[in-house]
């Protein structure tokens, strides 16, 4: 679950950055099919929804039904893991959060990710757009798969699994800067991995994890970075 709180249908822009985070507002039910869709085609949400959005003309995807918002009583508990409110529960509505382009809707992105999933399930076929040979479109795409790409051999190599209790020991502080437990790296390499990691997980990135973000912070603190 994201831990950072975000009001409903507005998103959080980075300063002259070319994406921003989108809060997804739907049942608790959807999230769920949406995520293991993503884990089992190894991709993020925000992949899957950038596919379909992509590859389907839009006239498909805006007559596509909408999943909807979650119903009025559906609400979870969320902990905020790190920032001044840290530890603080709030009961917010489920959601999905993925960044992305400026200039999307809400309504648009949630129904894209319905289409994936019932495209995955077999429930809808759609005729794909041919992307042109020559022109914007194409070099955009191709520009879009490289970054993908780039970005998904890089995260590959660093990325680590979120400890399900936190960091809590001088062990697992190693393990999420990607050190063996049985070592004694020099504070300079661990100072040089945690900067490296935080410029890849921090939530203003384009593959921001707040999860992981947080527990990159509280393993520097462990080790008093």
């Amino acid at each position: 679950m994201p831990d950072s709180a975000m009001p409903d249908h507005k998103a959080t822009r980075t300063s002259g950055a070319r994406s921003r985070t989108y809060a997804i507002p739907c049942s608790a039910a959807f999230r769920d099919q949406v995520t293991a869709l993503a884990q089992r085609r190894d991709v993020s949400i925000a992949d899957l929804a950038r596919a379909i959005l992509l590859t389907v003309p839009e006239a498909t995807v805006s007559a596509a039904p909408d999943p909807g918002e979650p119903a009025a009583h559906e609400r979870e508990e969320v902990t905020l893991l790190s920032g001044a409110s840290k530890g603080r529960v709030l009961r917010r509505k489920p959601r999905l959060q993925v960044r992305l382009q400026p200039g999307l809707s809400v309504v648009q992105l949630r129904r894209a990710l319905g289409l994936a999933v019932a495209m995955a399930r077999g429930d809808h076929v759609v005729a794909l757009e041919a992307p042109a040979a020559k022109g914007k479109q194409a070099e955009r795409i191709r520009a879009l798969e490289e970054e993908v790409e780039r970005l998904r051999l890089m995260l590959s190599a660093v990325a680590f699994e979120p400890l399900k209790e936190g960091v809590r020991t001088r062990m697992e502080a190693l393990y999420v800067l990607g050190f063996p437990a049985d070592t004694q790296p020099d504070p300079r390499a661990l100072k040089a991995r945690y900067r490296m990691l935080a410029m890849i997980f921090h939530p203003d990135s384009p593959q921001g994890d707040t999860l992981r973000m947080g527990q990159l912070n509280a393993a520097r603190d462990l080790l008093r970075l």
